[in-house]
């Protein structure tokens, strides 16, 4: 599924009717999925204001927008062409609805990534993992009986630990991974000079001198400290792009 930040989404041009029309038939007709993408991007606001309504937590906002965008392609599947409606009043329940009722999944227990709960239905995630976010969305579990196949492994075991519980690792992981993704995009517009010198200075655990780098790049450390600020800003200004919180990159 496409995924939009939310600057992007606010920028995306609105269709004329015929557009829409146009792309609704597109899609249900021939299952053009460049249609589908079009009128997806037109109403992508539709899907984040919706979201901005229950949240302004960065992470739980996109979750619930991604559930707005699948509420959308469910409206382009089911829009009757025969009522004289915009797309976007019909669509405006679907989007409602899958918003509300995934914040209704993640709030009841603890706060897990929309996609990370979709992953295990469809079984796109390990054993271990389908079981760690299964503890996580029921919230209630037997102590007395083992987890999984391992029947001498019982959740009583965790109750005493210093280690992340179940929601907390499954959240950890789903947030590591969409991080990590977000970075590589914002990464990848700039120079190979500017990233290879955000890698060495920002992104490893022992940040490498100027003095190192500048020797085997072949140019002065002051270069290489104005080309350091230079990357920093265009990758400040591309992860905001991508719906990074500014107080997180002050």
């Amino acid at each position: 599924m496409m995924s939009m930040s939310y600057q992007a989404a606010m920028r995306e041009p609105l269709l004329e009717l015929q557009q829409e029309r146009d792309a609704i038939a597109g899609w249900q007709d021939r299952g053009d999925r460049a249609a589908l993408e079009l009128l997806l991007r037109s109403h992508a606001r539709q899907a984040w204001s919706q979201a901005a309504r229950y949240t302004d937590n960065p992470v739980h906002l996109e979750d619930l927008a991604a559930e707005g965008m699948i509420g959308l392609m469910r409206a382009a599947t089911n829009f009757d062409r025969a009522q004289e409606v915009r797309f976007s009043t019909y669509s405006a329940w679907w989007v409602m609805n899958g918003v509300s009722s995934a914040l209704a999944r993640i709030k009841a227990v603890i706060d897990i990534p929309s996609r990370t709960y979709l992953d295990a239905q469809l079984g796109k995630l390990s054993d271990d993992e389908r079981i760690l976010v299964k503890q996580a969305v029921q919230g209630t579990v037997a102590l007395e009986y083992g987890i999984g196949d391992d029947e001498d492994y019982a959740p009583r075991d965790l109750l005493v630990s210093d280690d992340l519980g179940p929601e907390e690792l499954v959240s950890e992981r789903s947030r590591s991974a969409m991080l990590t993704r977000m970075l590589a995009e914002a990464l990848e517009p700039l120079t190979c000079e500017e990233a290879e010198v955000i890698r060495r200075r920002k992104l490893s655990a022992e940040p490498e001198p100027f003095c190192s780098i500048a020797t085997e790049l072949g140019v002065s450390e002051s270069r290489l400290r104005q080309v350091e600020k230079r990357a920093l800003m265009r990758l400040r200004r591309n992860l905001v792009d991508r719906g990074f919180s500014r107080s997180v990159l002050s």
